[in-house]
């Protein structure tokens, strides 16, 4: 009678091809994770735009519209107290022609 390689045999190479052996302690394990974050980008902000980030955060917390300022602006317009600042109106249009 003549033994030949059983099929189990053959299941239990299959399953333990590719598998990584078991290293002692988990020293290497911990060497290599030190070495993958070793190899990792890492950005950083210039404080220029740190200040930019910190300005547009707080501009981000202002209200759009000045209600109180609107609010006396519509006050004086209904009493008729309201005046145009001629000479900031002509300086502005002057401005926008000359662009």
């Amino acid at each position: 009678m003549k033994v030949e390689q059983s099929q189990n045999n053959r299941i239990i190479q299959k399953q333990t091809e590719g598998m990584n052996p078991i290293e002692r302690n988990g020293k290497a394990s911990e060497n290599e994770r030190s070495e993958k974050l070793a190899n990792k980008d890492l950005a950083s902000l210039s404080e220029h735009a740190k200040i930019l980030a910190k300005a547009s955060t707080s501009l981000q917390e202002q209200p759009e519209i000045r209600s109180e300022k609107v609010n006396a602006l519509r006050e004086q317009i209904n009493n008729g107290l309201y005046q145009i600042p001629v000479d900031q109106l002509a300086s502005i249009l002057l401005k926008g022609l000359q662009s």
